[in-house]
């Protein structure tokens, strides 16, 4: 027991002489408060601008529709450009697909003179009529994107519209006609509905 007070008496005595220890202050260094300002970006400044937007948009459309005109030219009236509408370059479609005779059906295939001959044609200038819009209607019905694809099922069989347009681009070439927008022009002279 003596041997335990005289432990506890060193132990006050050494605790009473020694230099106190420096209190330390707890700092964070510059990692912890850029990771304390992302997270207070994270969970209170995002969730507020979320909160937020759907007022500020609907501020913003609401003074949107309560201005008043103040435009001094008239907006342009014109429909966004569609198939079979006439475009800068003098053709109706953008040409896009096959250009080539690959699935062209055979023309032997035919008894009938014309259609043997139209399809024929469509063998000979793919290119050509893979540019031009056919006024049968069928690329306005998202069956076919060309003259062309026309002659790839038997559309043109019956179809005096597509044999014509096959026709007038095979004239137009064989006398030396290149230009697809001058060859549709031809087309649309035949074919295309009278205003």
């Amino acid at each position: 027991m003596k041997h335990r007070e005289h432990n506890r008496k060193t132990a006050n005595t050494r605790a009473t002489h020694a230099t106190p220890a420096p209190i330390a202050t707890h700092r964070p260094d510059g990692r912890r408060w850029r990771l304390l300002a992302l997270l207070i970006l994270v969970f209170a400044v995002f969730p507020a601008g979320f909160a937020l937007l759907p007022l500020i948009t609907r501020h913003k459309l609401l003074r949107l529709a309560t201005a008043k005109p103040d435009l001094p030219a008239a907006p342009d009236r014109r429909p966004a450009w569609q198939i079979g509408m006439l475009r800068p370059d003098g053709l109706r479609i953008i040409p896009s697909g096959r250009s080539d005779a690959s699935h062209v059906l055979d023309p032997a295939q035919f008894s009938d003179k014309d259609v043997r001959h139209s399809y024929w044609v469509a063998t000979q200038i793919p290119a050509v009529l893979n540019k031009l819009y056919c006024w049968c209607g069928c690329e306005n019905r998202g069956v076919h994107r060309s003259n062309l694809q026309c002659f790839e099922d038997k559309m043109a069989v019956d179809c005096a519209v597509c044999q014509g347009t096959a026709e007038i681009a095979w004239q137009m070439t064989q006398s030396g006609v290149r230009d697809a927008g001058k060859i549709q022009a031809a087309v649309d002279l035949k074919w295309a509905p009278k205003a």
